[in-house]
């Protein structure tokens, strides 16, 4: 009855302590703070000298322990008590007051089957009480008090206790909830601040300038890029039109401003982009530049501003028109280059569709250029080539179109003339290009050109046909004597031989890269008997046609020559001929391989047949390589090194032809060659033409007194065997001694093995 009364007697006490405790926690600021204001209460009214505030949430898996230590003795322990976290799995006793909604009380800590023995036996705990704090259904943590050791003893709490406990956690609470939320606070405006320091720096150090207005348009915020720009500060451009910071004038470079972009945007709510503006600084000058204005939205996608990001493209834009001018133009003449050229063909060809208007089209080709290029170097060449430009330049009228469209070609679109009008115009190029004359260091060159012409009209099929057209034309006049204009025809037999050209070269390069050339062989007979040695022969080149048919090297090695391919068609010879002569090396005495002129200048072709010879299997003695007297004595120097190059390999060279040039005899003595081939030409005729059969004896005898052997050519009977025996010819080569025939053929009916090094 007693502590019934006490409860109805003390209860304003109570009641005054209650207020006071809600007039400390208004006070409370932090989770410590309210340790501090429910302190007072757990020692002064209800009598016990410890409490302790738990948490839930701040580690996730644990409750986190504040113990307020003013009567702990023990200073360390105080420090490990108030940093204390109680893992909840496996812990009963932590799980039943998290759960609870009433106070929970453990009289004896020790024997309590629900408490951690362990935190029990560290702390001496005895009493135990703890109250849960639930505010709107949402469990915040616990209130707790009681009591340590003997000394102060079990001592449970009495049933008034148990309601004044209960209406203080109300209290408390409250007050942790409010703690809570200003702590959320807190952190959310160090996470804005941060992230805002984050922005300004980021903004700070990009290259784009960047400014920020408000739903009206006044500046907010400018960069440091921008600053740089516009030429305005922070502090002067914040506050003001952005149009007076961010002035914009229009596209055409004018004075007049822009349309207000931002008022756009912020209108529209949509993003703009803006990829050339001119932008007029605060001290007048002109930048162009690159813009993006975007709206800003709040939550409720209300736009609240915008954010101009830009950048200047002066220079990108500068270098972006030079690259489009140096694609288009030639840098040496400043002239359209091909591209514009054709460009203005493919325009000129559109338009001509459905409609009578007619082009002419011109490729010129400048004669003799190499001339200047080789004697004075290509500095001379690009003078020569500017000067011509504009010569050619100021002999056209103001729509045509002049392109140098090759190294040393032109190509010229006359628009809307007649077939008739554009010849006039091309004969005074001619004349005019005539009389001039380039002089370079006081040396003087003429040239001249030779025109391709081609009408352009509604039956033009393509650029592509009209400028092979043209250029055809032109190769015809070039072929004809040079300075020549030649006027493209369908049915014109030159331009068909033309064609018939091209498509050998088509041809040559589908048999390269198929494998569809064969190799023949003819034999090359001795005359004079007393030679006990293998087979001695000529390597002769067919390509076998789609149809099965072998085509013989007149009809396809000019292309070849022409178009510079015979170096590749070479270096097939040589390397199935070589492949050949190791198989059969026994049984072979000496094999000439043919070379066109253009290998023998070629220095990657001389490597090529040095690099095959260092097969120790190739038998270089038996290897004798024949090169044309003509091609030889146009570029005798080059012809020396080639011969004296293979000859210290060990090889034989022959000169092919021999006779057919106007001064033979003159250059011999420059050439080290082992054999002389005796131009069919005056062989067939020797036993019907006196000066034929003077002609051959006198190139046996002069062969002979510089040490050579001599063959002769286009033996085709056996009155020429005879007469050439009586002469003295060494060997003979034609039909009356051997037809060509294929490799595998030629070495049936030879069966004797070289028994001593072929004869020369």
């Amino acid at each position: 009855m007693s502590d019934l009364t006490a409860t109805t007697t003390e209860a304003p006490s109570h009641t005054k302590a209650l207020l006071q405790l809600c007039k400390r926690l208004e006070r409370a600021w932090s989770l410590p703070g309210i340790l501090d204001a429910v302190y007072p209460v757990a020692e002064q009214v209800l009598g016990y000298p410890h409490c302790w505030l738990g948490v839930y949430g701040l580690k996730p898996g644990f409750v986190s322990i504040l113990l307020h230590s003013s009567q702990i003795n023990d200073p360390a322990l105080a420090r490990a008590i108030d940093t204390t976290e109680i893992p909840i799995a496996g812990d009963s006793m932590v799980q039943e007051i998290i759960a609870a909604d009433h106070v929970v009380v453990v009289v004896d800590a020790r024997t309590d089957p629900r408490t951690n023995k362990e935190i029990v036996a560290a702390l001496d705990n005895r009493t135990i009480i703890n109250v849960p704090l639930i505010m709107a259904e949402q469990r915040l943590g616990a209130v707790g008090m009681g009591t340590y050791g003997d000394a102060e003893g079990v001592r449970p709490p009495l049933p008034w206790h148990i309601d004044f406990m209960q209406a203080m956690a109300a209290h408390v609470a409250v007050a942790m909830d409010r703690v809570r939320f200003m702590q959320a606070r807190k952190e959310a405006e160090d996470a804005l601040y941060h992230e805002k320091e984050r922005l300004q720096v980021t903004l700070h150090s990009i290259g784009d300038a960047v400014i920020s207005t408000n739903a009206q348009g006044h500046l907010l915020y400018i960069n440091p890029a921008a600053e740089v720009l516009t030429g305005w500060s922070l502090t002067a451009a914040v506050g003001k039109p952005y149009g007076e910071v961010f002035r914009l004038l229009a596209a055409d470079g004018s004075t007049q401003p822009a349309p207000d972009m931002v008022a756009s945007t912020i209108a529209t709510a949509q993003a703009q982009r803006h990829p050339e503006l001119h932008l007029q600084t605060l001290h007048g000058g002109r930048v162009l530049v690159e813009a993006t204005v975007s709206p800003i939205k709040d939550a409720d996608g209300e736009v609240q501003g915008a954010v101009l990001v830009f950048r200047d493209v002066t220079e990108q834009r500068r270098l972006s028109r030079e690259m489009a001018y140096q694609a288009t133009h030639d840098e040496l003449t400043g002239l359209g280059n091909r591209r514009a050229f054709e460009q203005a063909l493919a325009l000129a060809v559109e338009r001509t569709r459905g409609h009578a208007l007619q082009h002419v089209v011109c490729y010129l080709d400048l004669d003799e250029f190499k001339v200047v290029n080789d004697t004075c170097g290509h500095a001379a060449g690009d003078a020569m080539l500017r000067e011509i430009a504009q010569l050619f330049a100021g002999l056209l009228a103001e729509d045509d179109l002049l392109c140098r469209i090759g190294g040393d070609e032109f190509g010229i679109l006359l628009a809307g003339h007649s077939v008739a009008a554009a010849l006039q115009v091309a004969e005074r190029l001619q004349q005019r290009l005539a009389g001039y004359h380039f002089v370079w260091l006081e040396q003087r060159f003429g040239v001249g050109v030779s025109i391709g012409m081609v009408a352009l009209d509604a039956q033009t099929e393509s650029v592509g046909a009209l400028l092979q057209a043209a250029d055809s034309a032109c190769y015809v006049a070039k072929d004809a004597g040079r300075s020549r204009i030649h006027l493209y025809a369908i049915d014109d037999p030159a331009l068909a031989q033309r064609y018939g050209v091209m498509e050998w070269v088509s041809r040559i390069e589908h048999a390269l890269a198929h494998d569809h050339f064969e190799l023949f062989a003819q034999p090359i007979v001795p005359l004079q008997g007393g030679e006990s040695q293998g087979l001695h022969c000529e390597i002769l080149l067919r390509i076998r046609s789609e149809q099965g048919e072998l085509v013989l090297p007149g009809l396809f090695m000019p292309a070849a020559e022409r178009y510079h391919l015979a170096a590749r068609v070479d270096r097939w010879v040589v390397t199935h001929a070589l492949r050949w002569v190791v198989a059969q090396q026994s049984r072979i005495g000496q094999c000439s391989i043919n070379l066109s002129g253009q290998s023998l200048g070629d220095a990657a072709f001389t490597a090529f047949v040095l690099q095959a010879l260092e097969n120790p299997e190739v038998p270089c003695s038996k290897l004798c390589f024949e090169i044309t007297e003509t091609a030889a004595i146009s570029n005798l120097q080059t012809a020396s090194h080639f011969i004296e190059t293979l000859r210290g390999r060990g090889c034989k060279i022959s000169l092919d032809d021999f006779g057919s040039g106007l001064s033979s005899f003159a250059y011999l003595r420059n050439l080290p060659v082992d054999v002389l081939k005796i131009d069919g030409q005056f062989v067939r005729d020797i036993d019907r033409d006196p000066v034929s059969l003077a002609m051959v004896k006198s190139i046996h005898e002069i062969g002979c007194l510089m040490g050579k052997r001599t063959v002769a050519e286009f033996v085709e009977s056996q009155a020429l065997v005879a007469i050439l025996k009586d002469i003295g010819v060494h060997y003979a080569q034609g039909y009356a001694v051997g037809y060509p025939v294929p490799l595998a053929q030629v070495l049936e009916g030879h069966q004797g093995v070289a028994s001593h090094p072929p004869v020369p």
